[in-house]
C-alpha cells in the first residue's frame, strides 16, 4: 500500500510540474471559422496578430469553431499542430519555434485566402503584396489600393464591364489593358517601379487619372 501511495504521489507530482511548465510558456490563440465565416486569426497575450516571435517553446490554444474549417500551424523544427477538418472545439498543443517562417492556414481554403505567415528569431517577417483592385463601366474607371504604394511586386485585379471601352494601367515597367471589346476579369501579376503611374479607359482619355509609387 505504501509503494501504491508513493507511486501515485509521484505521478501526480509529474503531472504538476508538466502542466506548470506548460503554463509558463507564452500562449498564442488561433481561431477559425466563428460563425462558419472564412476567418483566421493567431493572436498572441495582448490580442495583438502575431508578425514575429522569439525563437522558444509556446503554448498555442486553438478555438476550431466550424466542421468545414481547420487550423494548421506548419514550419522549421518539424511543427506540425492541426485540427481536424470535420470536427469542432479547442485544442492545445505545444510547439517549439526555431528561426525561419511559419504558415498557418485553414487546408481546405488555404487558396481562398485562409492563410498566414508570421517570423520567428532572425527571420524577416512576411512582406505582404499590395493587391490593386480596379472596374470599368461605360467610359468611367475606378481603381483601389494606389495609396502609400511602395516599389515592388503587385497583384492588380481588374472587373471590366464595358462593351464600349477597355481599362489601361500604365507606368515604369507596366503596360497591361483589358481591351475594348473585352468584358470580364483580369488579373495581372505586376512589377512596379518608383515613378507615376496613368490608369483608366483606353479611349476617353481625359478620364484617366495618376498615382505615384514610392521608392521601397
Amino acid at each position: 500500500m505504501a509503494l501504491k501511495a508513493l507511486t501515485a504521489a509521484l505521478l501526480v507530482a509529474l503531472a504538476a510540474g508538466a502542466g506548470s511548465a506548460r503554463a509558463d510558456n507564452p500562449v498564442l490563440t488561433g481561431t477559425v471559422g466563428t460563425n462558419d465565416d472564412f476567418q483566421l486569426s493567431l493572436v498572441d497575450s495582448s490580442g495583438a496578430p502575431v508578425k514575429h516571435l522569439a525563437a522558444g517553446t509556446y503554448t498555442v490554444v486553438v478555438h476550431d469553431r466550424s466542421a468545414f474549417h481547420n487550423f494548421h500551424l506548419f514550419g522549421p523544427g518539424n511543427v506540425e499542430a492541426a485540427t481536424a477538418v470535420d470536427a469542432t472545439g479547442d485544442q492545445t498543443f505545444t510547439v517549439s519555434l526555431v528561426d525561419g517562417l511559419y504558415t498557418f492556414q485553414c487546408d481546405p481554403h488555404a487558396l481562398s485566402g485562409m492563410r498566414g505567415q508570421f517570423a520567428v528569431g532572425t527571420a524577416s517577417p512576411p512582406v505582404p503584396t499590395p493587391k490593386l483592385n480596379g472596374s470599368i463601366v461605360g467610359h468611367t474607371a475606378l481603381l483601389g489600393g494606389t495609396l502609400l504604394l511602395k516599389a515592388g511586386p503587385a497583384v492588380v485585379t481588374i472587373h471590366d464591364r464595358s462593351k464600349t471601352d477597355g481599362f489601361v494601367l500604365r507606368g515604369p515597367g507596366v503596360a497591361k489593358q483589358t481591351g475594348i471589346a473585352f468584358t470580364g476579369t483580369v488579373t495581372w501579376k505586376v512589377s512596379i517601379q518608383a515613378g507615376k503611374y496613368l490608369y483608366g479607359p483606353i479611349r476617353a482619355l481625359s478620364r484617366r487619372k495618376s498615382f505615384t509609387v514610392s521608392a521601397p
